[in-house]
């Protein structure tokens, strides 16, 4: 049987206004009552094309008891149709921005569309900020690429967030999910809400069978989150086109190529204070840690009768994103 996760206010206090909802439940041991509030998070995205991943995105905030508050919920209402959408992003706690192909549309009267709307109206009230873009390496159907001036905008917008914000970018709606699911946690420790309990998605394969489909259909089963245990050797600085393809921050990652409990060999990745702990662990020693399959595309320079030309060439590996402990080598 899955539990739901729990969420309880430290000091059982989460906020004094009334946009919290707070209802009570039952800690594990029956013994005493917690809060669990229902966070509201605005989820801003433009719509037909990304209905798929805002199903997903739903998922996983149902999980986390919080109220999705976005175009779905939108009925009849008496004001203008920017104003109403602008006062429920600022209902809200946390805005999650998805962002893909398209700029959206453009609401009369405005230069920018609805989307962005919904985000400078997130940065206005500094909301705490979640923001992911879809990988620009992921195949998706031509009718959900925006071209001409949409465009233009929409390229502008995504520099603008990648200057401003830590983005983390996605590939399928599953995809999505996992990193949604790996996020929110930590930003509503940091609005004073506790998460207790595992976050689970239905029908998850177990790491095994995820891990030999991801060495087939990396591209399908990136974004995967996977529990791997392996011995660390050697830890080298990860090489630039590796780090691009991966989204990686070059110069503050590091690489090592490991054969994991599995019987497969991969190339693990850790960024900064991850790195860090990497490069502290003595060789021989058998690492347990979590870590998300990824995949990207990068271009890669080669000489051909001393010209050079771009190639493109796919990359994967796993980046370990904690590490649940160590063991270490026999002496």
């Amino acid at each position: 049987m899955q539990v739901s996760p729990q969420f309880r206010t430290r000091n059982s206090q989460f906020d004094g206004g009334s946009i919290i909802q707070v209802k009570e439940g039952v800690s594990i041991n029956m013994a005493q009552a917690i809060t669990r509030p229902n966070v509201p998070v605005f989820v801003s995205s433009t719509f037909t094309d990304m209905q798929a991943y805002r199903r997903k995105v739903r998922d996983a905030l149902s999980q986390l008891e919080a109220i999705v508050r976005g175009m779905e919920q939108f009925g009849s209402k008496p004001g203008s149709p920017v104003a109403e959408c602008l006062a429920v992003v600022g209902s809200c706690r946390l805005y999650v921005g998805v962002f893909g192909m398209r700029y959206g549309s453009v609401p009369d009267g405005y230069d920018k569309s609805m989307t962005h709307l919904e985000y400078d109206e997130a940065q206005k009230l500094s909301l705490p900020s979640l923001i992911y873009i879809l990988d620009d390496s992921h195949s998706i159907p031509a009718r959900d690429v925006e071209t001409g001036t949409g465009a233009e905008k929409l390229q502008s917008l995504k520099e603008h967030l990648k200057k401003r914000h830590v983005v983390s970018f996605f590939t399928t709606p599953e995809d999505l999910q996992a990193r949604i699911m790996h996020d929110v946690p930590a930003h509503l420790e940091r609005m004073g809400v506790e998460v207790t309990g595992e976050l689970v998605k239905a029908e998850e394969a177990s790491d095994f069978e995820v891990l030999k489909r991801f060495e087939i259909l990396p591209k399908l089963f990136s974004g995967r989150q996977v529990t791997i245990e392996f011995e660390i050797v050697n830890v080298r600085s990860a090489f630039s086109e590796n780090c691009e393809a991966l989204h990686l921050e070059h110069g503050a990652t590091v690489a090592s190529s490991v054969v994991i409990d599995s019987g497969q060999t991969f190339y693990v990745y850790g960024e900064r204070e991850i790195a860090l702990q990497l490069l502290s662990i003595p060789k021989g020693s058998t690492i347990k840690a979590r870590a998300n399959t990824a995949f990207g595309v990068a271009k890669q320079f080669l000489f051909a009768d001393d010209e050079p030309f771009a190639e493109r060439r796919s990359e994967t590996g796993l980046v370990i994103t904690q590490i649940l402990g160590t063991e270490p080598a026999d002496t």
